[in-house]
């Protein structure tokens, strides 16, 4: 194999996965929630019954958490465990990836806010839909198995140590192999797609683009917040809205490794035939979405929202690792340390449990009720139903992400100040004709520019249209210095320094006015 397709899949498998890291967590300690403090009937009363109270609770409950079509995984094996019915199950599956907080505003800003909402009102339909299409069609008996019988943890610091120590153990589980599938089957086929191969499809005149995205997308890996960028820049170039309702759907929304367990579970045939519906539905509505939901004025040949399901290098160029380590640590960020980090931890957790304790002895202890006293109970200690603390649990996951997305996105002056950096470097490297470099650095500032306007919008709930269309302008000069590069043509790209340079100060003096108001 050549070496130069081989670190790509390396580095595109590497990227996939701290992408997934964060979700991925959040989907372990939910898991945790669920079982030592809703317990088996406060899942399945969280879900509710039979019929559409049900399915739409799977829908309500998904869009609240911040998970992906990986980190979706291990939740729905507990609910299997609990005995929510199998169509509640697959709702949920189908709905908690697309829409989350971070995501939804994230998509509200970056794209166009109509054509979001008109996307979840689908993603609404589909998920009801398909669960009930399999409820009333595709389910055997079997396939909700009993629920397990089990004793919630004692009140205290017992019950909380007894939820890190359940996402420990489910982080070492089989249910953590299909998140791995998922992820090496994107990172191999990146990695084996071309380079810039996708850079020229999508189109709006091209009535294939729908067809072409779901076939891409269904086996690949995409998280909310990159899916979400993924839209912003199809609307951004003019792309096919059709396309981009098959990115949200099923780019989002399903994975190879999602597909495996689903099959491993229920039947490949009878998998087969609902995916298959599924995706029949997703084409039709693209075809929709088409016609009704395209605004742009005009539509650029070109695109770099799916570069990174492509090869990142050349397949006949000459790579050091160097430059795929240098890669790979763009993709870290604020919140990327403290995910991976934090996955770290529970699966050594989840290890050391599964071998020191092989005759469950923690186990017993975790929901040993300690003897009554007639002393004051501490305020550790207080006998605070399970239930209620799962859902204040849950609704603390909502809070996280809130955080989180105030973390992710900073305040409009120190993310200029963080761009000013990036732009020297960037420049530098035009100049001095670093083409690597200074490509690595404009795809920094174009990410900046788009964390720059979900910022603004967060802390003001506006969006100025004169610092929105300075943001725009800017992206759009910032890829011709980028395409140029590509291009082989460092003299084209120093005679674009000074174009960039006056488009910053436009944006920068645009977001200071604005700000001042």
């Amino acid at each position: 194999m050549n070496e130069a397709i081989f670190q790509g899949i390396l580095l595109r498998t590497a990227q996939a996965a701290i992408e997934a890291s964060m979700t991925v967590l959040c989907g372990l300690l939910v898991v945790g929630v669920m079982r030592r403090m809703l317990g088996t009937e406060g899942v399945r009363k969280l879900f509710g019954g039979f019929g559409a109270r049900g399915l739409l609770r799977a829908w309500g409950v998904g869009t609240l958490l911040p998970v992906c079509s990986l980190g979706v995984i291990p939740i729905a094996c507990e609910m299997r465990r609990c005995g929510v019915r199998s169509g509640t199950v697959l709702a949920f599956v189908l709905a908690a990836p697309h829409i989350n907080p971070l995501s939804l505003l994230y998509g509200l800003t970056l794209s166009e806010p109509m054509v979001i909402i008109c996307f979840a009102i689908g993603s609404l339909m589909m998920a009801v839909t398909a669960g009930a299409l399999w409820e009333f069609f595709l389910a055997r008996a079997e396939d909700t198995p009993p629920p397990e019988p089990e004793t919630l943890p004692a009140p205290g610091l017992k019950r909380l140590l007894s939820v890190l120590i359940t996402a420990g153990q489910e982080s070492v589980r089989p249910a953590m192999l299909y998140v791995l599938l998922g992820v090496s089957v994107t990172g191999l086929a990146s990695g084996l797609l071309p380079h810039g191969c996708l850079s020229h499809t999508m189109r709006h005149d091209d009535p294939t683009s729908p067809l072409l995205m779901t076939a891409i997308a269904t086996p690949l890996y995409a998280g909310p917040l990159q899916g979400m960028m993924r839209l912003g820049l199809i609307f951004e170039h003019g792309n096919s809205a059709g396309a981009a309702f098959a990115l949200f759907e099923l780019g989002i929304g399903v994975n190879a490794g999602l597909f495996v367990w689903m099959a491993t579970l229920y039947g490949v045939r009878r998998v087969t035939v609902w995916f298959a519906v599924i995706m029949a539905m997703t084409v039709g509505l693209a075809y929709v979405a088409e016609r009704t939901l395209y605004f742009a004025h005009e539509e650029a040949s070109h695109t770099h929202a799916f570069d990174e399901w492509t090869s990142p290098f050349p397949a006949d160029s000459s790579v050091g690792w160097a430059e795929v380590r240098q890669k790979l640590l763009q993709k870290i960020e604020v919140l990327e340390p403290v995910s991976v980090g934090g996955l770290a931890l529970l699966m050594v957790v989840g290890w050391l449990a599964r071998r020191l304790d092989r005759a469950g002895g923690l186990e017993r202890w975790l929901v040993r009720r300690p003897p009554v006293s007639g002393r004051p109970t501490s305020l550790l200690n207080r006998q605070v139903p399970g239930p209620v603390l799962g859902i204040f649990a849950l609704l603390g996951l909502v809070a996280f992400s809130i955080a989180a997305l105030f973390i992710y996105y900073p305040a409009p002056q120190a993310t200029f100040d963080e761009i000013a950096q990036v732009r020297a470097e960037a420049m530098t490297a035009v100049n001095t004709g670093n083409k690597e470099e200074a490509i690595r650095q404009i795809q920094h500032w174009d990410l900046l520019t788009r964390k720059l306007q979900v910022g603004v919008f967060i802390r003001t709930g506006r969006m100025d249209k004169e610092a929105g269309q300075a943001t725009e302008d800017l992206r759009e000069c910032l890829e011709e210095l980028r395409d140029t590069l590509l291009a082989d043509n460092p003299a084209g790209a120093r005679q674009l320094v000074a174009v960039v340079s006056a488009a910053h100060r436009k944006c920068r003096d645009a977001y200071a006015a604005f700000m001042d108001k």
